[in-house]
């Protein structure tokens, strides 16, 4: 005697569950997405305001206590993401071959630090966007540095949205440029210090 289970979806009711699903993370990615081009729109409109800007004086210290809470914290998770991608990045690997790496050995656990790390990265770069920050350009070339490394790491990562974020990542490399170029025409060729900075240590 055959034991008959019936299934409580109906195939129409399973199609009906499934559609919403692809229906609600479509629009999450697609606000995501558009979030992270909104953010390299607002760095850009940043170096404007600093190109533009009628104070010529030194650049202010960091004294807004949230704003300098908020760097140290970017800072902070920049040092852990250096440090990952080193650990990927073995063997004479480039990153690209490294994370490619990590699917082929199935390396579940350092995949998902990965996208963790950069998805924080994300959210706080995109946080300093909306903020008024064009007083502080070498934290800006610091943002623009480690968003190049970030999209780089996400078009190797997602490959659906490969060509979305190698865009982004060579858009972020032109601003890199122009800001460059700024600032040696503002700040003097007596700031261009020889100390290796946070930025000087990502992996582009």
């Amino acid at each position: 005697m055959t034991h008959y289970i019936e299934d409580p979806y109906t195939e129409s009711q399973y199609d009906e569950i499934f559609n919403e699903w692809y229906e609600i993370e479509g629009v999450r990615k697609i606000k995501e997405l558009s979030r992270q081009l909104r953010t390299f729109f607002n760095y850009k409109a940043e170096l404007i305001r600093y190109r533009f800007r009628s104070n010529i004086l030194p650049v202010k210290n960091y004294k807004d206590p949230k704003f300098y809470t908020q760097k140290q914290e970017i800072e902070s998770k920049t040092h852990e993401f250096i440090s990952l991608l080193k650990n990927i990045k073995k063997n004479g690997q480039t990153l690209e071959q490294g994370i490619r790496s990590l699917y082929s050995n199935n390396n579940i656990t350092l995949i998902k630090e990965l996208s963790v790390i950069t998805e924080k990265l994300s959210i706080l770069i995109h946080s300093f966007s909306e903020e008024s920050i064009h007083d502080h350009p070498r934290f800006i070339k610091f943002i623009v540095k480690l968003a190049q490394n970030i999209y780089l790491v996400k078009k190797n990562l997602y490959a659906q949205f490969s060509e979305f974020y190698n865009e982004l990542e060579l858009n972020y490399n032109s601003l890199e440029k122009e800001l460059e170029v700024l600032l040696v025409k503002t700040q003097g060729v007596k700031n261009r210090k020889s100390k290796k900075h946070l930025e000087e240590r990502l992996l582009l």
